[in-house]
């Protein structure tokens, strides 16, 4: 059976988030993004279509090359949360068993709500079914969704912001797949395609600040603007005072 070979799978994308929020280097944090978007087109159950996979995949790799394309200039370390790798890899590993104790919950009651009868037309299917593909699903998502959370609420930088938002994308692909009651093609490709837009965008980003401020580093533009304002003003002061 492939149900324990997908469980790792999903726990290998996690594991792929956490580096791509803690990793010092800006490439390893790209490859751990979207990798984890890759690994997560083959945690469903049942199994997506190989057309499916492939376009997920195909995404994936797309994105991924155009941001490690943008990075080739950068070769210092980009931030990286308070937490680090040890803090992180906790946050991680709680959130996979909240989350795996929630789909077990979630579950049971869709089977006794609906009845096992018409079960398996409804969201939440594989899950009522028992699948641990399913539960391992939602746990990843929700680990990845709390990883995420740092670069996306508390940004330092550019780069790792957008790989947040990969990251999302990456959840939001694991959750669809664990509810959905048979595989969805639609998604597939609109996952893909959102995959490869997030990368050309992260790149355009990374691109146009290392153009304009030679790093990745967030900055704020109205507390810049005023600096230079006050140095001006202090520069036309001295020189009427003389």
């Amino acid at each position: 059976m492939l149900s324990p070979a997908l469980v790792l799978v999903a726990l290998l994308a996690v594991a792929a988030s956490v580096a791509a929020v803690a990793a010092p280097s800006p490439k390893v944090a790209t490859v751990g993004a979207f990798g984890a978007v890759l690994l997560a087109a083959l945690v469903a159950d049942p199994l997506p279509s190989a057309a499916a996979v492939v376009a997920r995949m195909a995404g994936a790799v797309l994105g991924g090359w155009l941001v490690w394309v943008s990075l080739r200039p950068v070769t210092a370390s980009s931030s990286r949360p308070a937490l680090g790798w040890l803090g992180t890899s906790v946050a991680a590993g709680a959130s996979f068993a909240i989350g795996w104790l929630a789909a077990s919950a979630l579950g049971t009651a869709v089977a006794t709500v609906v009845g096992d009868g018409l079960v398996a037309n409804v969201p939440g299917a594989t899950l009522a079914g028992g699948s641990v593909v399913a539960r391992a699903g939602i746990a990843a998502a929700a680990a990845i969704a709390v990883v995420a959370a740092a670069p996306v609420v508390l940004p330092r930088d550019g780069h790792r912001l957008g790989l947040g938002a990969v990251l999302l994308i990456a959840a939001a692909g694991l959750l669809g797949d664990a509810l959905a009651p048979a595989p969805a093609e639609g998604l597939a490709l609109a996952l893909a395609v959102l995959t490869a837009l997030a990368g050309a965008a992260i790149a355009g980003v990374v691109l146009g600040m290392l153009r304009t401020g030679g790093d990745l580093v967030l900055r704020d533009a109205l507390a810049r603007d005023a600096a230079v304002r006050h140095r001006a003003a202090d520069d036309a002061h001295r020189g009427g005072a003389r």
